[in-house]
């Protein structure tokens, strides 16, 4: 990839505050995360262009087509809530009862962070939690489908997309809008946000501190099937 690439995914210009919290630097033997960031850290600070681009290089697919949707392995809204609370309504992954700190990361007390900007908080001392950790586990064993950090999906954001004809279609996403689509909630938010139906859009070239992104696969293609 080129620097205009890098640009879009995950580089920040250099009078960017947050640049200090970039997660991954570039050394001579290729991209490495920053001394002291855990492996299984998920990443932050990528827009929905760099996650797209990932999600395509791998699957094995050309990634220089990161900022279309036609193709993609970023899970759609759909896919995405179905994956996070299973085949029932429910209000997280875990059910109904209430949220709590033993089941997600998210933000408990929100004056903590009102004016705050976190530039002098030390990288690994963020609080954001490995992406392993048995934290927003969904039905199907899935970890991370409530709070942490908020996930890109494939689609175009529209408030009223689930209430037309289109959203009924099978593997139905929207792909009309400038705006993409996140989910899951993250630890500078409170626990309203990490719930399985909320939704909400950012522009694709936004990155944030709370923003990360899962990929999709096909059943038949994930390991052990």
């Amino acid at each position: 990839p080129n620097q205009d690439q890098l640009s879009d995914w995950c580089i920040l210009p250099e009078e960017d505050e947050r640049c200090c919290h970039v997660p991954i630097i570039f050394t001579e033997n290729g991209w490495q995360a920053k001394t002291g960031v855990p492996a299984n850290w998920p990443m932050i600070l990528v827009s929905w262009y760099g996650a797209n681009a990932y999600a395509l290089w791998t699957h094995g697919q050309d990634w220089s087509q990161y900022k279309s949707a036609a193709v993609s392995f970023l899970p759609t809204e759909a896919q995405w809530e179905y994956a996070a609370r299973g085949p029932k309504p429910a209000k997280f992954p875990w059910g109904d009862s209430d949220a709590s700190e033993e089941l997600l990361n998210v933000c408990w007390e929100i004056s903590t962070y009102e004016g705050v900007s976190h530039v002098a908080t030390p990288l690994t001392e963020l609080p954001i939690v490995a992406v392993n950790l048995q934290l927003g586990v969904s039905p199907f064993g899935l970890r991370g489908m409530a709070g942490n950090v908020w996930q890109w999906c494939r689609d175009s954001y529209h408030e009223n997309f689930y209430l037309s004809s289109e959203a009924s279609f099978p593997n139905a996403w929207n792909s009309e809008g400038d705006a993409k689509s996140e989910r899951g909630g993250s630890w500078v938010g409170p626990c309203d946000l990490a719930r399985s139906s909320y939704r909400r859009g950012r522009i694709p070239e936004a990155k944030g501190r709370c923003l990360g992104f899962r990929c999709a696969v096909m059943v038949a293609d994930a390991p052990g099937m």
